[in-house]
């Protein structure tokens, strides 16, 4: 949706009108790297980019990718070694727990006269929130965990399980992200490929919906509502470092929503997304904002609506 230059102009004033925005965190998925090929994709972001750059009232910009963008992550690494080969040295960057840099290649699409940047970091960032802490990251991750999740059935998710002695770590469910990731930001090479996927997606959705089945469904957490992700993110958030924060927020399965974390204080929000939502009652074109409290926004026909909120 966010390809749609009239909706970029009514998200960009509803955001221009939130007041001072201390740093705007993008949770993944900006570009859809499964379906095209990295130069398209980047023009059907322009106008979204182009948009950001432009807002004054933001102080700072982070891109943190998600699964379908996680190709933009995997580029910049790369291009890390190579400079570091080129400089004579052969030493190999620790590849996780997180990284940043300092630019992205969003940054190209800013507008000609902005100042702004886009620093990318993966897989996750925290922010300080009076004196709280608040995790971010797209939530791909949790995959890994789902009961009927590719981490169980996957056969290099098994192996990795099987092989450690102790519970898979944050770099053991990187690197078994790396082949499914890397191979779906194949694809858009053969758009043959890219059709077939559509087909697939299309048609298993359409079954699991029928069959009223998580378990026949292109993705173990698609559409899964935020209570139904408490186990994953409850074993997800130590090998981020943050056993009980705050705050965790996500996005990954297209349902906005605020919770808690059984058990514990830790606010749970997913962000939504700007994707078409086929059941009309599923919320799209959803944010968060976070400052005293933890606010779910949707943009609506007047503008911004808060859906609900938590004190943080």
């Amino acid at each position: 949706m966010l390809d749609d230059p009239g909706l970029v102009e009514r998200f960009m004033e509803a955001l221009a009108g939130r007041g001072q925005i201390e740093q705007l965190i993008l949770l993944g998925d900006v570009i859809d790297l499964w379906m095209k090929t990295t130069v398209p994709a980047l023009k059907d972001a322009r106008a979204f980019i182009d948009g950001l750059s432009q807002l004054t009232n933001v102080k700072k910009i982070l891109y943190v990718p998600g699964n379908h963008d996680y190709q933009m992550f995997l580029d910049a690494f790369r291009l890390e070694v190579d400079v570091k080969i080129m400089q004579g040295d052969l030493t190999i960057p620790k590849f996780m727990t997180a990284r940043s840099y300092g630019d992205s290649v969003l940054t190209g699409l800013a507008h000609p006269r902005s100042k702004a940047h886009f620093p990318m970091t993966y897989p996750f960032t925290t922010v300080n929130i009076g004196g709280r802490d608040v995790v971010f990251t797209h939530g791909h991750h949790l995959d890994f965990y789902a009961g009927d999740g590719w981490g169980r059935r996957f056969w290099l998710g098994r192996y990795i399980m099987k092989k450690r002695t102790s519970k898979a770590t944050l770099y053991d469910i990187e690197m078994a992200n790396i082949p499914f990731c890397g191979a779906m930001s194949v694809w858009p090479w053969v758009p043959e490929l890219v059709e077939e996927g559509l087909r697939y997606y299309h048609v298993i959705s359409f079954f699991g919906k029928v069959l009223h089945s998580d378990s026949v469904r292109e993705s173990p957490l698609r559409d899964s509502l935020i209570k139904e992700n408490y186990d994953e993110i409850a074993q997800l958030l130590p090998q981020l470092g943050f056993p009980r924060p705050a705050c965790f927020v996500y996005g990954h399965t297209h349902r906005p929503g605020i919770g808690r974390l059984p058990g514990s204080d830790t606010i749970v929000v997913n962000t939504g997304s700007w994707t078409r939502q086929e059941e009309p009652e599923v919320p799209s074109r959803t944010w968060v904002e976070l400052d005293g409290d933890v606010k779910l926004m949707r943009l609506g026909h007047k503008g911004p609506e808060m859906i609900s909120s938590e004190a943080l």
